[in-house]
């Protein structure tokens, strides 16, 4: 646990989804920071966050996002998708990530 002092919802919530001190960490900072967006890529901390109403994505949901705000394109995101198993220690079920890109294919 990252300190004592931590509220019974918060500690009930770290030992349920099981967060190393580092996630437990980020969600603390998430207190102190109205609207922030917690990034992670670990499935049971976005879960931890989820379950204390706060918004959290991983690195696919960033790679989506920026299509919808204008900030990358289509095919470099469709790029990087696909390198994505060779350039990056991020673990993906092969049937997962081609189901991501072929959503990302579809988009206007």
């Amino acid at each position: 646990m990252v300190e004592s002092t931590v509220d019974p919802e918060l500690q009930t919530v770290f030992r349920a989804f099981a967060l190393d001190a580092g996630e437990q960490a980020a969600i603390l900072c998430m207190r102190s920071s109205p609207g922030a967006i917690l990034l992670t890529d670990d499935a049971a901390a976005r879960l931890a966050a989820k379950a204390l109403r706060y918004r959290s994505h991983g690195s696919i949901g960033i790679l989506l996002r920026a299509i919808r705000r204008g900030q990358r394109t289509k095919d470099e995101i469709l790029t990087l998708l696909r390198d994505l198993p060779a350039r990056s220690t991020l673990h993906l079920r092969r049937d997962l990530l081609l189901g991501i890109i072929a959503e990302v294919e579809g988009l206007p």
